[in-house]
């Protein structure tokens, strides 16, 4: 909570340093070993780009965005990582397959506490905060998030300035 408050007061990251945010996400990708190996889930990873980040901050919300993905995953499914390089900006978006989230939900599911479905079997597991540290991680980088949700899957994702 301490930390959103301090990202809802305009903190900006400032120990910017450029990284590969493949490696970035294989580096969180090797500290969600077990979690994955015990989901029985994937992850394929697809693209690169180098771009300025504070490390720690992009980490975590890495780590918010595939653990959503892998609690939402089927066993034997495969979770895909996006990075796309756009004109001003390149997008990490994170794909598990799943049910497709009604619209009227997508616009609030970067809200701190919101939750789709409070009586989700995991929803005791988790505090809703998830997805609220994501975005502020990724205000804190001038970025954005996004989401989208179709019969290909849900797309959970943060924008970074190049």
């Amino acid at each position: 909570m301490l930390f959103l408050a301090s990202a809802d007061q305009g903190s900006m990251a400032t120990k910017l340093i450029e990284s590969s945010l493949a490696d970035e996400v294989a580096t969180t990708l090797d500290y969600l070993d077990f979690i994955l190996e015990d989901a029985q889930v994937q992850v394929q990873v697809h693209g690169d780009a180098v771009v300025q980040i504070e490390k720690a901050h992009l980490r975590r919300a890495l780590i918010n965005l595939l653990s959503n993905a892998v609690q939402h995953t089927a066993p034997g499914q495969v979770i895909a990582v996006n990075i796309e390089v756009q004109e001003h900006q390149v997008s990490i978006g994170v794909t598990n397959p799943g049910e497709v989230i009604a619209s009227e939900h997508l616009p609030r599911l970067f809200e701190r506490f919101y939750r789709v479905d409070a009586s989700r079997s995991n929803s005791g597991a988790n505090h809703g905060l998830g997805l609220a540290i994501v975005k502020a991680i990724a205000l804190m980088h001038g970025g954005d998030v996004f989401v989208r949700s179709d019969g290909s899957g849900n797309t959970f994702g943060i924008s970074l300035p190049v």
